[in-house]
């Protein structure tokens, strides 16, 4: 039995999340149904990292176990079968005992916003039209290094142990009408980074103070926080991994 990393990307608007699900197309549950019909055996996935429903990846991980031999010409077989929302970039052959959730040191999210309105960018981006003062939005952000527990941006009714996260990186990218929030940390919370963009977006607005947003960080009450972001502005971006990733043959 030998263990193969996936590496995929998807647009998510027309999913109901990343891990499978009963009644519910799922990235999961698409990735499971090709590898069924091309291996013609049922072959279960784990996950990297859960991304909700509507949120898109640019780079995402499955890890699974098999006895068939896989080669990276079933990377195109695959895609052929796979909707054109979701592309397999590459199997790799990992230790038996790495695993694509528990060993990722990194995963950095992007929330892309544009303040121009511009229909080719509708369900790829937020739309948001209001003045920001970019000095205050970035002072708010840099204060999210300093902290560890974001309970105050966890949806309730989530099963986790704890609500620590490190959070490496936080900043915000000007480019022409389009704004960027990029995020790195070694995991995240659900719901925690479209609460921290629709919250940190309300200091920017000037209608709360970097006073009053630190004191919603450290409060651990979610009913503070606006999550009323979409999700269609989320990516995940990127996933890293120690080295042991080898790209088949």
């Amino acid at each position: 039995m030998s263990r193969y990393f996936l590496e995929l990307c998807y647009d998510g608007a027309t999913f109901g999340g990343f891990q499978i699900q009963n009644n519910v197309d799922t990235i999961q549950g698409a990735v499971q149904a090709a590898m069924k019909t091309l291996y013609r055996e049922e072959i279960e996935l784990t996950g990297a990292s859960r991304t909700d429903a509507g949120v898109h990846a640019l780079q995402n991980f499955f890890h699974f176990d098999t006895q068939i031999a896989i080669t990276q010409k079933q990377v195109y077989n695959l895609n052929a079968i796979l909707p054109n929302t979701i592309v397999i970039k590459a199997i790799y052959q990992v230790p038996e005992t790495a695993h694509c959730r528990f060993d990722a040191t990194t995963r950095s999210y992007i929330y892309k916003m544009h303040t121009q309105k511009d229909p080719f960018l509708e369900g790829r981006s937020w739309y948001y039209p209001f003045p920001l003062d970019l000095d205050l939005l970035n002072k708010a952000t840099e204060t999210l290094l300093s902290f560890t527990n974001y309970e105050s941006f966890s949806k309730k009714n989530t099963a986790v142990n704890t609500f620590e996260c490190t959070v490496t990186k936080a900043f915000w990218q000007v480019e022409g009408p389009h704004l960027y929030f990029n995020i790195d940390s070694n995991r995240f919370l659900r719901g925690m980074i479209r609460g921290l963009v629709g919250t940190l977006l309300q200091v920017g607005r000037g209608q709360i103070t970097v006073e009053e947003w630190m004191d919603i960080v450290a409060s651990h009450n979610e009913q503070r926080v606006d999550f009323s972001t979409p999700a269609y502005g989320l990516y995940l971006s990127a996933i890293q991994y120690p080295d042991f990733l080898k790209k088949i043959d």
